[in-house]
């Protein structure tokens, strides 16, 4: 028993020190992308599998450039809602691309995706350290964040969100 409980120990400090060492790779700019619960939760094991939610450039200004007033004042309300969503779905195309790139040459290193091009962000689960490094470092990312989940009751039953 003694021998299993040193031999975790050292599992754990070497989970540590290689959770370390990949973190040291991250400049102060990259680190400050991750959101403190995320660094904590990847700082505190190597091996960690973490869902994130990693956010790019926001979309405000592209919001403001398209279908721009003077240009819509002759759209009814559903073409303008047209005009906009089609706006915000080619911004994320373009801007989400550098995300897509790194995720198809790391498929191993997490476990699904999910493109949402109304917030231009990108949902990651099972992402491992290596993987948030690396996101990180991308010029095109602005944060990342644990997933979190939150819920409500509602008739007597618990209802699930996720920052998704």
């Amino acid at each position: 028993m003694r021998a299993t409980v040193v031999a975790s120990l050292i599992h754990a400090l070497v989970a540590v020190r290689a959770a370390s060492t990949v973190m040291a790779s991250l400049s102060a700019a990259d680190e400050a992308k991750l959101s403190d619960d995320l660094l904590n939760a990847v700082r505190s094991e190597a091996d960690a599998r973490v869902d994130v939610l990693v956010q790019l450039a926001s979309p405000s200004q592209v919001l403001e450039d398209s279908c721009d007033r003077s240009a819509s004042a002759d759209l009814d309300r559903s073409q303008r809602v047209s005009c906009v969503a089609e706006s915000l779905q080619s911004f994320a195309e373009v801007a989400q691309q550098p995300v897509k790139d790194l995720l198809d040459r790391r498929e191993e290193q997490f476990g699904s995706s999910t493109f949402l091009w109304i917030s231009n962000s990108v949902a990651v689960k099972e992402a491992c350290v290596e993987l948030v490094v690396a996101l990180a470092q991308l010029e095109a990312v602005e944060k990342i964040e644990l997933e979190q989940m939150f819920g409500i009751q509602a008739g007597g039953e618990e209802i699930l969100f996720t920052t998704e």
